[in-house]
């Protein structure tokens, strides 16, 4: 490896690099922009990793979830919109019913079978679309691994790429689920994404509990 090679490793995997990758799996030369690029494959390339990358956020993960988001309601129009990116929005089930929906880019009252809503604001749970530079980089991995593996099927329709870049692809797979659950730290007992932290059973708590619920009876 070269000390050129060696300077680029050890930073974050750009786009231009998985496209190259993309590249490198049907046997093209690398490109080294992507700006006004004439390369009939590097775009398709690039249209294949960032259709894939937008698809894998729509799952919601730790980095692109927000709990409690607040959005306020335009005064003028009595409607809320929400940002472009937003592509999952869930209002408290035990508070509206499913009442609020997002349809578009808009906020809809199906019990009003309105847009124009009587509340100041909504609080939500939502899913955002981030951008490649803002996501994990062992997200990128597993959508560059996974982006090369459709993109060979499709130009090349090759089952032994195919089946390679699927071994490939399940490591990065099981890397990215390693990174989510380090960063998720699910725990029925003391806490997890929708769960509040509670203590562990303590056998003492119900003696005394039980204890002071015969003196109020007696």
């Amino acid at each position: 490896m070269g000390l050129l090679n060696q300077s680029l490793t050890p930073g974050r995997t750009t786009l231009v690099e998985a496209v190259n990758v993309l590249l490198g799996t049907i046997g093209e030369a690398p490109v080294a922009t992507l700006e006004d690029e004439q390369n009939a494959e590097a775009a398709m390339a690039e249209r294949v990793i960032l259709e894939l990358h937008k698809e894998g956020q729509t799952r919601g993960w730790t980095w692109n979830r927000e709990e409690g988001f607040r959005f306020m309601r335009d005064v003028s129009t009595g409607e809320i919109v929400v940002p472009a990116n937003v592509v999952s929005f869930t209002t408290d089930r035990f508070e509206w019913a499913h009442r609020f929906q997002l349809r578009g880019l808009r906020v809809y009252d199906k019990e009003q079978r309105t847009y124009e809503l009587d509340v100041a604001y909504l609080e939500a749970d939502v899913i955002l679309l981030l951008s490649w530079d803002e996501c994990p980089e062992a997200y990128n991995r597993w959508v560059t691994i996974r982006a090369a593996r459709v993109f060979s099927e499709r130009v090349l329709t090759s089952q032994a790429v195919s089946q390679s870049s699927a071994e490939q692809e399940t490591r990065a797979w099981a890397e990215l689920l390693r990174v989510e659950n380090d960063q998720q730290q699910p725990n029925i007992l003391t806490a997890g994404y929708g769960l509040r932290p509670f203590p562990t059973f303590t056998p003492g708590h119900g003696v005394v509990r039980g204890r002071r619920t015969s003196i109020l009876r007696a």
